[in-house]
């Protein structure tokens, strides 16, 4: 094990790890000092870290989230904070939304074998109205099993206190009778939900238009937020904000972030705002942001990562080398820059020569460190960079594609698919068809994606919802926005993994319709949805300065030009059926849509289905249904011999729900 690998932090959420308290330490000191402001002071602020890349924004998070984190049970002595990271690979036209979820999954998130950060304000909200010394924890379990009716009594004080409305005021409940977790994490996350789910859960879900659902998201944080609480003041940490723009001249994404961020400073009195962006990335934001949006964004000041000082470099390698591994000489420890030679650690630091990150120096002792291993001799760096030559590149993203891909297919939920189309299409079409460019339209409330190509404009529909009212309602809507003269071609874009269920005749119905009106309906498979998860993630890296090959970061462009070169064939035949081309027209699939969707919901219910079953069901003959198949590889499969068995082509998707 090469103790100077692994220079890459992923997530403020990772534990473990080499720290050296002395880089940047004084920027750390001042997100803790920001804490503490917005804790005595009782109003939100803003901090803004900027760095070249490798510099170690998103460590020094995960510095900030580990000193935050409390190490003992909540206790009413014990001083404590919550923490949030939102990486910022969205569409900034749901960045509420993302907002929403990643404070969700955060706060249901067990920090550090305690309980989660609800828990953790669900134990200070009661113990403000109900006086308990000491730990809260065991008090909490106390009213919860042997006085039920009178927590449900402090409950509802709590609620009416903070003035909650009847949905948060339930799910607080439900969070502390430890009911429903796994719907209730959904469902405060913004994830459709069956209707079943909502019954048990007994609380309403009224999906509305695009804009409709990006201001419940806001009134959502806001109010959970206010539900803290001024003692437990929450750090909302952005990551990653470069990945917001499509386009380097991309200006709406940032109007929008810097709209969220003033939001939050002023609507709420409990929150430090941290954002982390590239040093030129800063000067931009200055510059194209309103001054009022980063006058908030700075309210506590604006802090530079500096490269490092000869000593925060001898600190940093020793702290590398302090892991026990036995190829390390006896002499490692009497030579401050070892596995480095000292005159090519001198160089470094010499005027002129630019800046050393944490990255480059582990990487350049990680490559030392393993010439010494191999052949007991250390060949010194070259007092030049020497250009990386293409092919490496080329393999590195080819592998790093592998490996994002992997991770993406067995990520890869129904619940995400609307963000990774509204972030990832964007992305996907230059790289398909240059000449299509993504246009806005205020008259389509439930388009959220508009293109237009040379010959005409193409509309693409979300409609993914588990909650058949909501899905019937959305495309009841939009047979009244569609309209040919408006929008040449609209593509319905549906998620097999969430089928009509049997009693959704409206749903069915209206689709039928919209298809009759001359709309497409499109269901993308799970490999191209984990396939353009990992494109967005690949370049949101690139535009971040988080993806890297020999300490140097890879361009935005260099991604995409590789990316347009070894585009898969399923990418470019979905982009083809988004946009109708000729080679899609061709195939006579119309008005399969409606047999498509009841097939689809017969094999979620029944996995394994035989053909003349099928027919039976479908109301169709056994020819017709094995033609039907045959149109539709991609999503209906044959096994075995006569009598034949269909089956669906993926098995991928989300677990079933708990019905506690």
């Amino acid at each position: 094990m090469n103790p100077f690998r692994d220079t890459i932090v992923a997530s403020p959420w990772e534990y473990g790890g080499v720290d050296v308290p002395a880089i940047h330490g004084f920027v750390l000191d001042q997100c803790v000092n920001g804490v503490e402001y917005v804790r005595q002071r009782g109003r939100s602020a803003g901090l803004l870290i900027y760095g070249e890349a490798g510099i170690g924004k998103t460590h020094l998070l995960k510095r900030l989230r580990s000193q935050l984190t409390p190490a003992a049970p909540t206790a009413t002595d014990r001083r404590e904070c919550l923490y949030v990271w939102v990486r910022l690979q969205t569409s900034p036209r749901m960045i509420w939304r993302t907002l929403r979820r990643s404070l969700v999954d955060d706060w249901f998130r067990p920090v550090s074998g305690q309980r989660s950060q609800f828990d953790r304000i669900l134990f200070h909200r009661l113990a403000e109205i109900r006086i308990a010394e000491g730990d809260l924890e065991p008090w909490y379990e106390y009213m919860r099993d042997e006085d039920p009716q009178g927590l449900t009594r402090l409950m509802d004080q709590i609620a009416e206190a903070q003035q909650l409305d009847r949905n948060t005021a339930v799910a607080f409940q439900h969070i502390a009778f430890e009911r429903h977790r796994r719907d209730l994490h959904a469902w405060l996350a913004g994830t459709s939900l069956p209707a079943a789910a909502l019954e048990r859960l007994e609380m309403a879900q009224d999906e509305g238009t695009d804009e409709e659902r990006e201001d419940e998201a806001r009134r959502v944080v806001i109010m959970l937020c206010r539900l803290a609480g001024n003692d437990l003041p929450i750090v909302l940490s952005f990551d990653q904000v470069e990945a917001l723009q499509t386009t380097p001249d991309d200006k709406d994404a940032l109007f929008i972030f810097g709209q969220l961020v003033s939001t939050l400073h002023d609507s709420t009195s409990n929150v430090l705002l941290v954002s982390s962006v590239q040093s030129a990335f800063a000067t931009i934001l200055k510059e194209q942001l309103r001054e009022a949006d980063h006058d908030r964004m700075t309210s506590l000041g604006s802090y530079s990562l500096n490269p490092l000082t000869r000593s925060e470099a001898e600190q940093l390698i020793a702290a590398r080398l302090s892991v026990d591994h036995p190829s390390i000489p006896p002499d490692a420890e009497r030579t401050p820059c070892w596995p480095l030679e000292g005159q090519e650690f001198n160089r470094l630091f010499e005027s002129g020569r630019g800046s050393i990150s944490p990255r480059k120096l582990l990487l350049r002792c990680a490559e030392r460190f393993e010439s010494r291993l191999h052949d007991g001799t250390q060949q010194p760096a070259p007092p030049t960079p020497v250009s990386i030559q293409p092919e490496r590149i080329a393999l590195f993203l080819a592998e790093t594609w592998e490996t994002t891909l992997e991770e993406k297919q067995t990520t890869n939920t129904a619940d995400r698919t609307e963000e990774i189309i509204r972030h990832g299409l964007p992305l996907l079409m230059p790289l398909v068809s240059p000449t299509i460019r993504q246009v806005r339209t205020e008259t389509l409330p439930d388009v959220e994606l508009v293109f237009e190509s040379p010959r005409e404009r193409i509309g693409v529909s979300l409609c993914t919802q588990s909650n058949m009212n909501s899905l019937t309602n959305r495309l009841k809507r939009l047979k009244g926005q569609f309209d040919k003269a408006k929008l040449p071609r609209l593509v319905v874009l549906r998620d097999r993994r969430v089928p009509l269920s049997k009693t959704a005749k409206a749903a069915a119905k209206n689709l039928e319709e919209l298809e009759q009106k001359g709309a497409a309906i499109v269901y993308p498979s799970v490999e191209v949805l984990a396939a353009i998860d990992a494109l967005r993630s690949l370049l949101s890296d690139a535009r971040s300065g988080d993806l890297n090959y020999a300490a140097e970061s890879i361009s935005p462009q260099t991604v995409a030009e590789w990316l347009q070169a070894c585009l898969a064939a399923p990418l470019r035949e979905f982009v083809e059926e988004i946009l109708g081309t000729p080679l899609v027209d061709q195939q006579d699939t119309g008005g399969d849509t409606a047999v498509l969707e009841s097939l689809i919901t017969l094999l979620a219910e029944q996995p394994m289905l035989s053909v003349s079953q099928a027919a039976m069901e479908l109301k169709q003959s056994v020819a017709d249904v094995l033609a039907f198949v045959q149109r539709h590889p991609q999503h209906v499969g044959l096994l075995g011999q006569p009598p034949l068995l269909l089956f669906r082509t993926e098995c991928h998707g989300s677990a079933p729900r708990d019905t506690v």
